[in-house]
């Protein structure tokens, strides 16, 4: 079942990156590479929370990542 998951997820990101890919200029680089990252790591996320649905998700991670910053404006908190 897991397999049918995530050949469901990798197909659907194919067609969201194909359809973004295809969007935008040839010339512009950047962007393309940038969708390109963009989606291969949604995909990844998205893979992680398939297989190991106990890991903390994304805004965790971002929580974690700003928390020291957060300790310098609101030292109380």
């Amino acid at each position: 079942m897991i397999v049918l998951k995530l050949l469901g997820i990798t197909l659907l990101f194919v067609a969201v990156f194909i359809y973004d890919f295809s969007s935008v200029e040839p010339n512009k680089k950047k962007e393309r590479a940038a969708i390109a990252v963009i989606t291969f790591a949604g995909w990844v996320v998205a893979v992680m929370l398939l297989i190991a649905p106990g890991l903390p998700g994304p805004t965790e991670w971002i929580n974690q990542v700003t928390k020291p910053i957060w300790v310098i404006f609101y030292p109380e908190g």
